[in-house]
């Protein structure tokens, strides 16, 4: 039986900017390119309907005019919004990709972050689903308590779904004891390189730069079952003993805005549809590679194209 992809997390507008490289303090550039998109937790869920899996979005949407591109968007790639109608209109993020493929974001806060407490607790969820965590979600109180309700009342029911919990760069300044409330979960913890390093810090983990299966494993003794994502280089999941590396393909990156969302959303839904967890991993590796190569934030391939380099 199929599961659902479930995302908690914020859908929000993506100002895209195109630039040479990041003025200094007081400079002043002009973009090469610029574009606006629905954005954030969007390009997951795009990647995951790519895969032909049913995907809801649980997360709040407010009332203005990119609280209804949201809308429309959702509705066109087939996504039922699930979650609130919160005040205002939603949020939006200035994403500035440079010369060497990198990415520089700054966001506001919306109707995405004033969803009320009780947000998730209509939430119906199956054993077969897979409920998307996302860690900006703890930056705010209003949402970080929704979520740790959620999670709590799933902990406690022995749902029995799988939980895919994207930190964030959010790991490096959240409250501990709210990552210790998902950690109850059992969820699997996804990380980018960067983020892994900020999380064994506050752990007090001691583990070498650039030591991908070193941070892995080191995370995964104290967390459970971890995804550290280190793009090019692919990926290392430990579940509490070696790390094994999942390779992902050469590609030339253009753009590397939503390559950790594609890989979220084909992994989820790779994960929703009971594949598994090696070939789950090469098609989240592939579909995040080759989502570098156009620009803009949800690019995810379709899954002929990800099954086609696999």
């Amino acid at each position: 039986m199929m599961g659902r992809v479930i995302h908690t997390g914020q859908v929000v507008i993506d100002l895209t900017l195109r630039i040479e490289a990041i003025p200094e303090p007081g400079g002043d550039v002009f973009a090469d390119e610029s574009s606006m998109a629905v954005g954030g937790g969007f390009n997951v869920l795009a990647a995951a309907r790519r895969m032909g899996v049913e995907t809801l979005y649980a997360g709040p949407l407010g009332e203005g005019p990119f609280a209804e591109a949201a809308r429309r968007a959702l509705e066109e790639i087939g996504v039922d919004h699930v979650g609130p109608v919160a005040p205002g209109d939603q949020g939006y993020c200035v994403a500035m990709t440079d010369a060497r493929a990198e990415r520089t974001f700054i966001s506001t806060c919306g109707a995405e972050t004033r969803g009320p407490a009780d947000a998730f607790d209509h939430l119906e969820v199956s054993g077969d689903d897979v409920v998307y965590l996302s860690g900006y979600s703890l930056a705010d109180e209003a949402s970080r308590t929704a979520l740790e309700r959620l999670a709590g009342r799933l902990t406690d029911a022995r749902a029995g779904c799988t939980a895919l919990f994207d930190v964030s760069p959010m790991v490096g300044s959240v409250p501990m004891s709210s990552l210790e409330r998902l950690s109850a979960l059992g969820p699997i913890w996804s990380l980018n390189e960067r983020e892994a390093g900020l999380l064994a810090d506050r752990l007090e983990l001691r583990v070498e730069a650039g030591d991908h299966a070193g941070v892995c494993e080191a995370l995964s003794g104290r967390l459970g079952t971890v995804l550290v994502r280190a793009g090019e280089q692919g990926s290392w999941f430990s579940d509490g003993g070696e790390a094994c590396h999942t390779p992902s393909i050469p590609v030339t990156p253009v753009d590397t805005n939503g390559a950790g969302d594609a890989h979220s959303g084909v992994l989820a839904a790779a994960l929703a549809r009971s594949v598994d967890l090696t070939t789950a991993l090469r098609w989240a590796n592939v579909a995040g590679a080759l989502t570098t190569t156009h620009f803009g934030p949800a690019t995810c391939p379709s899954e002929a194209e990800i099954k086609a380099l696999v």
